[in-house]
């Protein structure tokens, strides 16, 4: 009895020596954004931002007017990544731009009924496409194959240029708008049904992943198990890969939007197009 007791006490002995060698880490569970910085309010109902790690500069839409009025006084800014605005109007002559997407160099916009192709080195306009049938273009995603991926809100399509080409690839979906390619997994935000869902692009199945997301917007993933959501009127969600939810940013009272996010994950920087505010937020984001 004794030799087992006084081998039980050697055992928790040396336990206790190892667990002060190498303490557990305590986790933080509790996930947080904390501002970091705004630009002047120089944008024009900012809609989409997105950053290019080539350039190392941020780009951002502006609608300037109706979302649906062809008037020629949409434009494309660059800030750069601490919040200053380099060049306001650094593209010109668009109608409505919303959705962006870099592929290889190039910024893709969606604009109304049409897809702009920007050389970002350059700072010029390329080409542009005519999407015939589209009524409402929003997102723009391009996934690791080049092929770009644009939402039509209003016509409840999402088309795909590949090739040069442009073909409608999903022609019933309700409302889709935010769009994220994350390897073979497609995600689309659907306005009216306010979820967020895989799509299977071969099979036109949909799979809701969570509900009740209000205005849901841009899609952003931070981890292989959690994608960032934005909500329109001023909602970010961290939503898991499973369809828990979790509320991490409410800024309604204040009126400041949040419509389609980019997060850097180098940085751990979620940017934040504020739309009527005319400014983009950029936050930290620890969890």
């Amino acid at each position: 009895m004794k030799y087992l007791i006084g081998t039980l006490w050697l055992s928790i002995c040396s336990l206790t020596l190892v667990q002060a060698q190498h303490p557990v880490k305590a986790s933080n569970s509790t996930p947080k954004l904390t501002l970091l910085w705004e630009t002047d309010a120089l944008l024009t109902t900012v809609e989409s931002v997105i950053y290019d790690p080539v350039s190392k500069h941020i780009y951002t839409t502006n609608i300037n007017g109706h979302f649906m009025k062809k008037d020629g006084n949409g434009f494309i800014s660059k800030i750069d990544p601490k919040g200053k605005i380099v060049k306001s109007h650094w593209i010109k002559g668009l109608d409505a731009p919303t959705g962006t997407g870099i592929y290889q160099g190039k910024l893709y916009v969606t604009d109304i009924d049409r897809l702009i192709e920007i050389d970002i080195a350059q700072g010029k306009i390329l080409k542009t496409y005519a999407i015939e049938g589209a009524k409402a273009l929003n997102d723009v995603e391009v996934d690791k194959d080049g092929t770009v991926y644009c939402s039509d809100t209003g016509g409840n399509q999402i088309f795909a240029l590949k090739n040069g080409k442009i073909t409608c690839v999903v022609a019933n979906i309700d409302t889709p708008n935010g769009l994220y390619a994350d390897g073979d997994r497609f995600l689309v935000t659907c306005w009216t049904p306010k979820t967020l869902n895989y799509l299977d692009l071969k099979t036109q199945k949909i799979t809701s992943i969570s509900g009740e997301l209000v205005g849901p917007d841009g899609i952003e993933k931070v981890d292989d198990q959690h994608y960032l959501v934005s909500g329109f009127k001023g909602l970010i969600h961290l939503v898991s890969k499973t369809g828990q939810k979790q509320l991490l940013l409410d800024t309604q009272e204040q009126k400041i939007n949040a419509t389609d996010i980019d997060y850097i994950p180098s940085l751990k920087m979620l940017l934040v197009p504020t739309f009527s505010k005319n400014t983009v937020r950029a936050y930290s984001l620890a969890y």
